[in-house]
């Protein structure tokens, strides 16, 4: 484990019981990759990079740590700021579709489904708005912290909070129907993954390194297996979350782990396919042949998904607090510190084009209706075809 990584833990870990809650938050804002970085290389010279439109919609991650995602669905953008107003765009031309001030700071944000758009709240609070206005639905309080972005499907909304619950909500109404908790570790990263849903399977990686599945209607245990073994002396070294959020292609997920390994195991039992050593906490990418992650210190790595070996390894990026990847046409697009965007050829990992695209640092990058999002710490998205 980087040693800068540990102090840095370690000194959140002191603060933590003396200084404010805004100050805490801020040292969680301006966190970055503690190595310096190279000059980044000279792209290819093409220029492939198409800006569809751009919005500032306020206040993205400056005002502490968050988890606040964009979504495509059904030829939307749904985003959140941080001081709590949500946002519908058409996709293709960014019109605004719908706007909602909650008036609250939010912290996790987006699920969505044909009917609710869901987001939550510092104060533990869980709102649902309807997709087609953006009118209020429904308010839950779980008064509790939450640690990760919602998940709806099945007719519930899953919650997942800091001391190891996750909750099954009645997405029409609001109700409490079931929830489940996990041991959690005395010391771990901020945050844990999002859940997905497949079938009627809820699968969530934990902060003690396994991965779970359970029924999303009751929440009745499938199966539990361990992702990462380490074996550290303390808390620091035995740091594990399981923050990437799986991935299921077929009857294969595809998970990680910080300081472990990334694995394949199959669905219906959890038997393991393949392990490969690499530590992330960052959602990773797939295509038919290719696994991609950001490792641990900025590098792009692909991977074959039929045995894990590492097909290339782009390490031009690092220290430049590069973004998840996400994979569009034959590209994989992660984006940087400084609001730029990098598209890689998806079979050699060559850098083809750079641009910059957003003001602040990229913290949130997807694609949908053929198209990639960037979203900025600054509440910055912009929208671009290849």
């Amino acid at each position: 484990m980087n040693k800068y990584l540990i102090l840095a833990i370690v000194v959140l870990a002191l603060v933590s019981g003396c200084k404010s809650k805004q100050e805490k938050e801020s040292l969680w804002g301006v966190y970055q990759e503690p190595i310096k970085p190279d000059a980044l290389p000279k792209d290819s010279g093409v220029h492939e990079l198409q800006t569809l439109w751009k919005k500032n919609i306020g206040s993205g991650a400056t005002l502490g740590f968050a988890l606040l995602k964009p979504i495509y669905y059904n030829g939307n953008i749904y985003v959140a700021n941080r001081t709590g107003k949500v946002f519908s765009f058409d996709s293709k031309t960014g019109a605004v579709q719908w706007t909602q001030d909650l008036e609250t700071l939010i912290f996790s944000a987006i699920g969505v489904n044909d009917n609710f758009a869901v987001v939550t709240h510092d104060n533990g609070d869980v709102t649902a708005l309807n997709t087609n206005d953006g009118s209020v639905a429904w308010n839950t309080s779980i008064k509790r912290q939450i640690s990760a972005i919602p998940v709806i499907g099945k007719q519930r909304v899953l919650i997942r909070t800091a001391d190891g619950l996750m909750i099954g909500i009645d997405m029409h109404t609001g109700d409490i129907v079931w929830q489940i908790k996990k041991a959690t570790p005395g010391l771990s990263v901020h945050g844990d993954s999002m859940p997905v849903i497949t079938g009627d399977a809820v699968l969530a990686g934990l902060s003690s390194g396994k991965l779970i599945a359970n029924s999303v209607i009751n929440g009745r245990d499938y199966w539990e297996t361990e992702i990462s073994f380490i074996r550290g002396q303390d808390e620091l070294e035995r740091l594990a979350d399981s923050d990437t959020v799986p991935i299921v292609q077929g009857t294969t997920v595809y998970t990680a782990t910080y300081q472990g390994n990334v694995v394949a195991l199959q669905l219906q039992n959890a038997a393991v396919n393949w392990r490969t050593k690499i530590s992330t906490r960052l959602p990773m990418a797939i295509s038919q042949k290719y696994l991609f992650v950001t490792g641990e210190l900025g590098d792009v790595i692909a991977l074959n998904i039929n045995d894990g070996s590492i097909v290339w390894e782009q390490q031009a990026f690092r220290g430049h607090g590069i973004s998840q990847p996400v994979v569009l046409n034959n590209r994989v697009i992660v984006g940087d510190a400084s609001g730029r965007i990098h598209t890689l050829d998806i079979e050699t990992g060559n850098l083809v084009e750079s641009k910059k695209v957003v003001s602040g640092a990229v913290v949130s990058i997807i694609t949908g209706d053929s198209q990639v999002a960037v979203f900025s710490s600054k509440g910055n998205i912009s929208t671009l075809t290849l």
